[in-house]
């Protein structure tokens, strides 16, 4: 057996308590240049945040569901014209920000109260589009994928102000099974009227015919908007909405006897389709789920119809902000497939954007300057960037439902020469936005008191 002497065990002893030290030391030193994956950062090509021009993935739809496309992405085959740009972009969701802010201003401390004009519109813009059939035979649309209304319609044959640039019509006359007016006992209006931004509306009268989403799924007498007088521009190739909020009307109300108000979507990149899934289709994907309750927001149902839920913290890097709860409570946190980019209250967009300004300190900020309109106010110049340590940021909602978000749900831009912090600042609500949304599956089970985030891509 070998015997150390007293001076060896003496050098063990002190180089074993130096290294024990310098571990420790290093372990509460924050490290931002972290290897992939590793302490909230990951390695990105920055050639990845930016647009694609061509589709590249095949279709996850079919027998897995609706497929669902970007409106101006190459895959969406709506004949899309040129996309519209950021300022387009951002005033149309500033409009749907303040539209929904008004709802809830009554909730919300006057000093915090949105006091935007808004005219009562709604920005129905929407990014993406599912395929759908009315009628028998069927006849066949592209609708906007909206969870935020509650009302599904398409424009009719005998419409006077038809949308500009759809050449699709629904005709009553064509189909033996389609009926005027309100087959629903609860509902006697014959006529419906929708106003939306930028002075676009939607005007005509409610009709019943069999609504076919796939071949297996076929619902008779269901209730929608047959449009006669469209005003405004909702975008190339769109024939009207599908309505997946929470109102007596919608989609997953009329279609609760078989898919029991459950429904799930994964929404593409622009380059790649996604998928919109119901009932036993869309449960088949729980068990990889991180599941957070649904909430009752303020006032009643059938005054917002949107999704509300627990948001009660976020990170940046593998940092917790430790921003109280409460600044997500009142009037509290909906997700919204039509608001395209994120926006929190401002205390919190104001502790996100400084940590994630200190955790981008070594990439140099965007000189651009900002147009009109534009609200993004976070943005980096990666034109001389092969590869960006982009942190990762974590929503952290209630039982333990961490929605990790990095790459294009992190940053927003066109060009390498401004890429954006892709959250804005809000009043009071809190809106996830879809572009936080793309590439995770989302399901929601209303029955069941509960919404599921996970996967990472929607081909999955």
């Amino acid at each position: 057996m070998a015997i150390l002497c007293p001076s060896t065990a003496i050098y063990h002893l002190l180089f074993s308590s130096l290294l024990l030290f310098f571990s420790c030391y290093v372990s509460i030193i924050p490290v931002y240049g972290a290897e992939e994956g590793k302490d909230g950062f990951h390695s990105t090509p920055v050639s990845s945040l930016l647009p694609k021009n061509k589709c590249s993935a095949s279709a996850r739809g079919g027998s897995q569901g609706l497929p669902i496309t970007q409106k101006y992405g190459p895959c969406s085959g709506s004949g899309h014209s040129q996309p519209p740009s950021p300022q387009e972009i951002f005033g149309r969701d500033e409009s749907r920000v303040s539209f929904i802010n008004s709802k809830f201003n009554q909730y919300a401390p006057e000093n915090s109260k949105d006091h935007t004009p808004i005219n009562n519109l709604l920005d129905e813009d929407g990014y993406f589009l599912v395929d759908v059939a009315f009628g028998t035979p069927p006849q066949k649309f592209k609708l906007i994928l909206d969870t935020g209304s509650s009302i599904t319609w398409t424009q009719c044959k005998a419409c006077v102000n038809c949308l500009q640039d759809s050449h699709r019509h629904f005709d009553p006359s064509a189909s033996s099974t389609y009926s005027f007016g309100s087959c629903i006992p609860s509902t006697v209006e014959n006529n419906y009227s929708m106003p939306y931004n930028d002075d676009s509306t939607s005007v005509g009268n409610y009709g019943c015919d069999t609504l076919i989403l796939e071949p297996s799924d076929v619902f008779p007498k269901f209730q929608f908007g047959c449009g006669i007088n469209s005003t405004g521009d909702f975008g190339s190739g769109v024939d009207g909405v599908l309505g997946l909020g929470q109102g007596q009307l919608s989609t997953v109300s009329q279609t609760a006897s078989k898919f029991k108000k459950v429904f799930s979507y994964c929404l593409p990149e622009e380059d790649s389709t996604g998928s919109l899934l119901f009932g036993e289709k869309a449960t088949s994907q729980s068990s990889s789920l991180k599941f957070t309750s649904l909430v009752n927001g303020p006032g009643t149902l059938q005054e917002s119809g949107y999704y509300f839920v627990n948001l009660l913290d976020i990170s940046v890097g593998n940092e917790r902000l430790n921003i109280p709860s409460s600044v997500f409570a009142s009037p509290g946190t909906i997700i919204d497939s039509g608001t395209v980019i994120t926006r929190l209250p401002q205390r919190a967009y104001s502790a996100l954007k400084a940590a994630f300004q200190k955790a981008m300190a070594k990439y140099p900020l965007s000189n651009g300057r900002r147009m009109k309109g534009d609200i993004l106010d976070t943005c980096y110049n990666l034109s001389g960037t092969k590869d960006v340590l982009l942190p990762e940021i974590v929503l952290h909602f209630g039982e333990g439902a961490d929605v990790r978000l990095n790459g294009k749900r992190v940053l927003w831009g066109k060009h390498k020469s401004r890429l954006c912090l892709a959250f804005a600042g809000n009043s009071e609500l809190t809106i996830i936005g879809n572009r936080q949304q793309v590439s995770l599956t989302v399901l929601y089970d209303i029955q069941g008191g509960r919404i599921g985030f996970g996967g990472n891509g929607c081909s999955q």
